[in-house]
């Protein structure tokens, strides 16, 4: 391997998120074992963690993986701190998700609970703007004045000045957003995507390549599909190093 696919390799392993969008444990976990060393992260969303509640998480914990809990906390300040310090005790995590939309107060609590939750080593709490599904002209039907762009950006301004880690954004906001607020906060980004690959029944209006998406600031990039319905996922994820491996040469 050439240093810069040793380089992108390394990238994948810690900046990836594999997304686990499962009806079963048992489907996770095999995804997991069959990628073995190529990733570290992964994603548990509603979908698993409704099913399976914590024994999802310590499952993954013994196979050595670390966990991005995506379950959208929005509730009153009090309610999304307990949630938030409940899931840091867990050691498998490492980040969770709430709505910026909750607003400051809640935002804040969020980020206490963390901390109350891992006083050691608290997960990264980051927030999410707008969702990578929307698009401008459904805004106006719930009460947003202005396109998607300029709402996930204000959302994301918002999130950050509450003082939380980071912002969930599409890769297309990561750039604009990632000028405003400097290096580090963490930008987490769905909607990644291989070039010319073609996923069935795809719900995501605003996708970028993987070696686009860190070039455009990206901390985190979850990957799904693209991956878990390749025929081969461990290709998949080969792929995705070609994609940042072509980054890093025009970088170089």
């Amino acid at each position: 391997m050439s240093d810069l696919g040793a380089r992108a390799a390394e990238l994948v392993r810690e900046r990836v998120v594999v997304a686990l969008d499962f009806d079963t444990l048992e489907e996770a976990l095999q995804l997991v074992d069959t990628l073995g060393e190529r990733v570290a992260r992964y994603k548990v969303g509603m979908r698993l963690f409704t099913r399976y509640g914590p024994s999802i998480l310590q499952a993954l914990e013994a196979r050595g993986a670390k966990v991005f809990l995506d379950l959208k906390f929005h509730d009153i300040p009090s309610v999304v701190s307990d949630a938030c310090a409940a899931a840091a005790e867990h050691p498998s995590v490492f980040m969770l998700t709430v709505h910026a939309s909750g607003g400051e107060a809640m935002l804040r609590q969020a980020v206490r609970g963390a901390e109350r939750g891992r006083p050691d080593d608290p997960p990264l709490v980051v927030a999410v703007s707008a969702l990578t599904s929307l698009k401008s002209r459904e805004l106006p039907s719930v009460g947003v004045g202005m396109g998607v762009t300029d709402w996930a950006e204000k959302l994301g301004a918002l999130a950050l000045k509450s003082g939380v880690d980071g912002v969930v954004c599409s890769a297309h906001e990561a750039e604009g957003l990632r000028a405003r607020v400097g290096a580090k906060p963490v930008l987490v980004t769905p909607g990644i995507r291989l070039e010319d690959v073609h996923i069935a029944g795809d719900d995501q209006a605003r996708t970028m390549t993987p070696g686009r998406a860190m070039a455009s600031g990206s901390t985190y990039l979850v990957i799904g599909r693209p991956i878990y319905q390749a025929p081969d996922p461990g290709a998949a994820v080969d792929a995705v190093c070609d994609s940042v491996v072509s980054w890093l040469e025009e970088i170089r």
